[in-house]
């Protein structure tokens, strides 16, 4: 084979890895998600943003993808910010600002390609806005108040400023909290003096810069976070009064809530200096709503003892009816399904989670709740389990039968044995839900044979309500093994000592008549029925009689 001239090229093997090769180079950035829409312009945007829908490779879970093409006729300031962009949002993290996950830009002396930025999946607040949802005002303070927390952030503990704070650069996520992006024009706050900003000037949204930016005022050297703050109040009066044409236009309240205008107002003030910071901002009580007020208990949550986790779990069941529902499936769920598995918030925790749980569909509920709740089923914390047993009939639809048989029932079988009498008592009576869900197998060599045993405990309450255990789940017991075992079982709860057990050994027997055959009842049921006729309690020899009518009915129509 020759090699270089002749005009005949690379053949076989070499023309190959030449083309894995060729293509390797010309593939593009291999991204942690992909792009699998042609995006929209970011509205309103500086900058030519493509905002794009994706998809992240890992977990299949959707994302957002920020894409900025570099042409040969993009100005070297746009490009800088474009990069810029990329490079600030990766090194920050704060629950307000949006979540980076991967990213990418052309070499530093490339004149064109994409600067491609993957985010958490958001929505533009302009999108949001345009179709705000039910409880959008108690969604906007709490967006509000999550923005300023954003800048004291960059401001206090980062030592930076933003610059760019206008509608465009905050997103909503599905929770309905807002997201800062945006960083385009972010800088040391040491480099936000007047002569730093003029390389910006053609960058910046001057309707939304304060009077010491836009008169290139020395004032900006000395306060450079107030930019931000100023900027804020700009974009409280797009959120609610409408687009901000002048600066006069500031002066108009028309649109605002009556308890927000003194913290509008506040950011506005002429005297840098006299501008509130992000924290200020955001701890006013004109921003203080329940969402707000439950995040900030969520967060704190696991900094409680127990005592203080009860009283703060009770307060957050009693807002939830106030909240919005993205709220509470996206934010306020996953964080209590935390704190009962991790955090040793015990039954406290259970109130809360099952009343948004009676909010989801019955697919969300299976996806968002059983995977926690059946984790919780092996906590070694009893309370934690006692709390499941006692909620179970509100959830035990969404079990299936590979859930049940392989994760909770041996989790509840362990409290059969347990102590504690109302744990075994309330995993005894969890069967009522569970049988159904259970083989053959399981009922007939594990949950019968604990019955069994359960029926001698020392607790009369707990033979009392396995009798009743008995009944209900009678149906579910194979034929040939109910011919065996519930008769047995019955006849021997008619004679317990105490009378609520033989109350309930009547009752059963007349629920459960249909399962017995008429020989049975009339050589075994009905002598044992009509002795408690005579029984010393006034309740029992009542029950006796009834149930012994209908035993006789039985026997007449056989």
């Amino acid at each position: 084979r020759r090699e270089g001239g002749g005009g005949k090229g690379v053949k076989g093997p070499s023309k190959r890895m030449f083309k894995a090769l060729s293509s390797a180079f010309t593939r593009g950035p291999d991204l942690k998600a992909d792009i699998i829409d042609a995006g929209v312009e970011l509205k309103n945007s500086k900058l030519p943003w493509k905002v794009h829908e994706g998809k992240q490779k890992d977990n299949g879970k959707p994302a957002t993808i920020f894409s900025f093409e570099l042409t040969p006729a993009t100005t070297d300031a746009a490009a800088t910010a474009a990069r810029n962009a990329l490079r600030r949002l990766k090194k920050l993290r704060h629950p307000s600002l949006l979540l980076f996950i991967d990213g990418s830009e052309p070499p530093a002396d490339a004149k064109t390609g994409k600067v491609l930025i993957v985010t958490e999946h958001v929505t533009p607040l302009t999108t949001w806005l345009a179709s705000r949802p039910d409880q959008g005002d108690e969604a906007t303070s709490r967006g509000l108040a999550g923005l300023c927390k954003a800048l004291h952030f960059l401001h206090y503990d980062c030592n930076q400023v933003h610059l760019n704070v206008v509608i465009p650069s905050v997103f909503v996520d599905k929770a309905g909290d807002w997201k800062l992006g945006g960083m385009e024009l972010a800088m040391e706050k040491e480099a936000a003096t007047s002569n730093g900003l003029k390389p910006l000037q053609p960058l910046l949204v001057r309707r939304f810069m304060p009077p010491e930016v836009v008169r290139d005022n020395s004032q900006a050297d000395r306060v450079a976070h107030s930019i931000d703050i100023w900027s804020v109040g700009c974009l409280m009066h797009e959120v609610y009064v409408g687009e901000l044409a002048s600066p006069e236009g500031l002066k108009d309240t028309r649109g605002l809530p009556k308890e927000l205008i003194p913290l509008y107002q506040s950011t506005l003030k002429s005297n840098p200096a006299q501008r509130p910071t992000g924290k200020d901002l955001s701890q006013n009580q004109a921003l203080e709503t329940d969402g707000v007020w439950v995040c900030n208990a969520m967060s704190e949550l696991t900094l409680k003892d127990a005592a203080e986790k009860q009283k703060l779990l009770e307060e957050i069941h009693q807002r939830i009816e106030r909240l919005p529902f993205p709220l509470l499936q996206y934010k306020v769920l996953p964080e209590l399904l935390k704190s009962l598995e991790f955090g040793g918030a015990g039954t406290s925790a259970m109130a809360p989670i099952l009343k948004i749980g009676q909010k989801l569909t019955p697919e969300d509920f299976a996806k968002d709740i059983v995977p926690g709740v059946v984790r919780c089923f092996g906590s070694q914390d009893r309370a934690t389990r006692f709390g499941l047993l006692q909620n179970l009939h509100t959830f035990a639809q969404h079990l299936t039968p590979q859930l049940v048989e392989k994760d909770i029932y041996p989790a509840v079988a362990t409290g059969f044995t347990d102590t504690v009498p109302g744990m075994r008592e309330l995993s005894l009576m969890s069967m009522v839900h569970l049988v159904p869900k259970l083989s053959d197998k399981i009922v007939n060599s594990q949950v019968l044979r604990a019955m069994a045993i359960l029926q001698s405990d020392s607790e009369g309450s707990i033979r009392c309500n396995t009798t009743i255990c008995m009944g209900k789940i009678a149906q579910y017991i194979s034929p040939s093994t109910r011919d065996k075992v519930l008769l047995q079982s019955l006849s021997r709860s008619l004679q317990d000592p105490f009378p609520p057990s033989r109350i309930a050994a009547l009752l059963s027997l007349s629920a459960t008549l249909v399962h017995f055959q008429a020989q049975d009842v009339a050589r075994k049921l009905v002598p044992a029925i009509a002795s408690l006729t005579l029984d010393g309690e006034k309740q029992v020899r009542e029950q006796a009689v009834s149930t012994l009518r209908n035993a006789v009915t039985k026997l007449e129509e056989a």
